[in-house]
């Protein structure tokens, strides 16, 4: 019955499955070091850390980011030409890349007055530009792929959405480092597990592109014999009254 059920699942059923394994281990020890690093450790160890970008969780975060973009270029091409929205899609999520390397989203900050308004906003557009087509993509995807983007989009929205309260709640402040910790570890591990259920999502909807259509498998029936006893026949074999075969042979 296990082999029969290995057989029944589709590759990117099985990209699925591994996907959902690998997100959660991510986001639990990411979390888990932070957690520990900050609240035991007093913050000294930055490689430990998930708000630090040149790390290794930050690292990982970039690498997601980066094969999203790649498989959406990969995507973008096939037998009827290339698709413009996958285009700029893969460079809009190349960007993103480049900034969570290098953290251009962080020197904002430094800009003075208009700019930094308009960088902001230039930003935001990038982010919800790739959010809107990226949601486009689910409709085209079949129902394990559309899973792993769906959760990953909602992921990182919700981490979005926390970092844009931390800009203007001190939280630190208000609730404690305790709960400060927490909270970047929850943002943190919103985006690390999201980024790699999109690109999980996105490799899913490859490999099922690039399974051949073919007709479903032909597995062996069990009928009933006249002792009651269960025997194996073939689900495609004709089946004939008593004598009609040898009736049709001597008809000939």
């Amino acid at each position: 019955m296990v082999a029969l059920d290995r057989q029944l699942v589709s590759p990117s059923g099985r990209v699925a499955r591994w996907s959902w394994a690998l997100a959660g281990l991510a986001v639990v020890v990411q979390t888990t070091a932070h957690l520990v690093n900050e609240l035991t450790l007093g913050g000294r160890y930055p490689q430990l850390s998930a708000a630090v970008d040149s790390n290794a969780f930050g690292r990982a975060n970039t690498l997601a980011i980066a094969l999203s973009a790649l498989l959406t270029a990969v995507g973008a091409f096939s037998r009827r030409g290339v698709d413009p929205r996958r285009i700029v899609l893969s460079a809009s999520l190349a960007f993103l890349a480049v900034d969570d390397a290098m953290g251009l989203h962080d020197r904002m900050r430094a800009l003075a007055g208009p700019r930094e308004a308009a960088a902001a906003v230039g930003f935001a557009g990038v982010l919800a530009l790739v959010f809107v087509l990226l949601s486009a993509e689910t409709r085209r995807m079949r129902l394990s792929a559309r899973r792993l983007m769906i959760v990953g989009l909602l992921a990182l929205a919700a981490g979005v959405a926390l970092r844009a309260v931390g800009l203007y709640v001190t939280v630190a402040q208000w609730f404690g480092d305790t709960i400060m910790a927490a909270g970047v570890a929850v943002q943190q591990g919103l985006g690390l597990g999201g980024w790699i259920l999109v690109a999980a999502g996105l490799l899913a909807a490859l490999v099922e592109r690039a399974q051949p259509s073919s007709p479903p498998p032909h597995w062996p029936a069990l009928t009933a014999t006249l002792d009651g006893k269960a025997a194996s026949a073939s689900i495609t074999a004709p089946t004939f009254p008593d004598g009609a075969a040898k009736r049709s042979r001597r008809s000939r």
